[in-house]
């Protein structure tokens, strides 16, 4: 047969691709054996745009603050946050009879302070930021059932005249403490926010007189502590990574030593901002007015750019992919690489680690339902390399016959009918769903946990990713990207 002597280097070469750790083989359909089966590669071409990002789901487990000016597009990106408090589990304070009180027998606090720890930054760790900090409103709380997305405005949850807020001046470089503490790699960085003393006080006391408000997180965030909103004040050059947010009260409290002596020790109990609740970034993106949509979309190469600035839309040719011959084929396997634009200097901003391609339509629903790559509308590709330069998916197979039997379906094409037929059907179709065959490349934080017995790492969630992050990839405007289709027939 024609295609006979093809057939068994074919067959080698998918088993060695199914074989790499860092590849996808979705979608493939196993080939009978036998002289029945003829195989075929073909290319064909996709065409890509860069598109403006309005604004993407903003929950995530890491928020972002400060503003700086990306120096190979000049936007201007500012960020800020608010995040809800976690109340540990099986939360306790020492007993009353042992915190030191008032003369009216009250618990108080020594101090109070809101603490942002944070390892990684982009800019000018000498970058002179303002940042102001505000008590969110019980009477208008963040809601864990709500998708809350990078544009919100978060002062609608603040009411400026009644809640607690305060200005402060920092950098990412801690410059009121010794070099010898800060440059060690032991040093946590943070921004420290002192609270009034007072704040941590009503805390504690409310502990005592409502200790119903303390049963979980939920009832603590309504009737005890909102959170806060992070607002990123005033200064230009840096933007910060937090690990972690929290509220921390120092006090006083009796114990006993060794020898059973009564003895005054320093106890702290902190409230931080965890995964179990709301975390929320708010992004601005400024563009400079001679950066135009239409200007960026007439250039060779599109543009992936983080947070939420733009993203790469890819338009796959299914109807060149499945017409005529193909028609009844099997799609075995469907490789798109996309690879980096070479850079003439040293790429100030770095590129995504991971691009997840996704329908454009599913888009929203992939990040708010918490979904993982599932090998029909939604793809990761391999982790970028400087060696490799390039993304690449390794097999949407299932993607292009997923969208090849829904066009049929919903264009009441039939077995029978011709290829004229199809051809009048589709169009109709098609234009009441203009974006049926277009899908997003988006770039994502990608959280894995690696098993202890192989050393495997399974996927755990994908997310947005909102660190700041610029790559220009092949394709755009005249210069279309290659699909990479193996089909297999079955002559019986």
């Amino acid at each position: 047969m024609k295609y006979k002597l093809l057939l068994p280097l074919l067959l080698v070469a998918l088993a060695f691709t199914a074989c790499d750790d860092t590849t996808q083989m979705i979608g493939m359909d196993l080939m009978p054996d036998g002289d029945n089966v003829t195989a075929q590669a073909k290319v064909y071409q996709v065409t890509t745009k860069t598109v403006p990002v309005d604004a993407v789901l903003a929950r995530t487990a890491n928020c972002y603050l400060g503003s700086i000016v990306d120096p190979d597009l000049h936007v201007q990106t500012t960020c800020d946050f608010m995040a809800q408090l976690h109340l540990p589990e099986q939360f306790r304070l020492p007993t009353l009879d042992r915190l030191m009180t008032d003369a009216e027998g009250k618990p108080f606090c020594d101090s109070c302070d809101v603490r942002l720890y944070f390892e990684e930054y982009n800019g000018d760790s000498l970058a002179s930021m303002k940042l102001k900090v505000f008590e969110l409103d019980k009477h208008t709380p963040i809601d864990e059932k709500v998708a809350y997305y990078s544009n919100i405005d978060p002062m609608d949850y603040v009411t400026p005249d009644q809640n607690f807020s305060k200005e402060i001046t920092y950098s990412v470089k801690d410059l009121t403490r010794p070099e010898y503490e800060t440059s060690g790699g032991t040093y946590y960085r943070q921004v420290v926010v002192k609270m009034p003393k007072d704040y941590g006080t009503q805390l504690l006391q409310t502990y005592f007189a409502h200790p119903e408000y303390f049963t979980d997180t939920y009832r603590f965030n309504q009737e005890v502590c909102p959170g806060f909103y992070f607002k990123h004040a005033g200064g230009t050059g840096a933007v910060l990574k937090t690990k972690m947010m929290a509220l921390n009260v120092y006090f006083r409290y009796h114990t006993l030593t060794e020898a059973g002596q009564d003895t005054i020790v320093d106890g702290m109990q902190r409230f931080g901002a965890t995964e179990e609740v709301i975390q929320s970034t708010r992004i601005n993106n400024q563009y400079p007015g001679s950066l135009s949509l239409e200007k960026i979309q007439q250039m060779p190469y599109t543009f992936v750019k983080t947070p939420a600035a733009f993203f790469t839309e890819m338009t796959l040719p299914v109807d060149e992919i499945v017409a005529g011959e193909h028609y009844n084929d099997s799609i075995n396997q469907a490789k798109v690489t996309i690879r980096k634009y070479a850079e003439e200097k040293d790429q100030v901003i770095p590129p995504p680690s991971f691009l997840l391609l996704v329908r454009k339509d599913y888009m929203n629903t992939f990040f708010e339902k918490k979904e993982l790559p599932n090998s029909s509308e939604a793809y990761l590709s391999n982790q970028y390399s400087v060696s490799s330069n390039a993304y690449q998916f390794a097999n949407i197979g299932q993607l292009i016959t997923n969208l090849r039997n829904e066009r049929d379906l919903g264009a009441g094409v039939t077995a029978t009918d011709t290829e004229a037929q199809r051809a009048e059907k589709y169009a109709r179709w098609e234009a009441e769903h203009p974006d049926w065959n277009r899908v997003m490349i988006v770039p994502v934080a990608v959280k894995t946990t690696t098993s202890s017995m192989t050393g495997s790492q399974t996927i755990q969630s994908v997310s947005h990713e909102m660190g700041l992050t610029s790559a220009r990839l092949e394709g755009g405007y005249g210069v279309p990207l290659n699909i990479e289709v193996v089909y297999s027939r079955n002559n019986h």
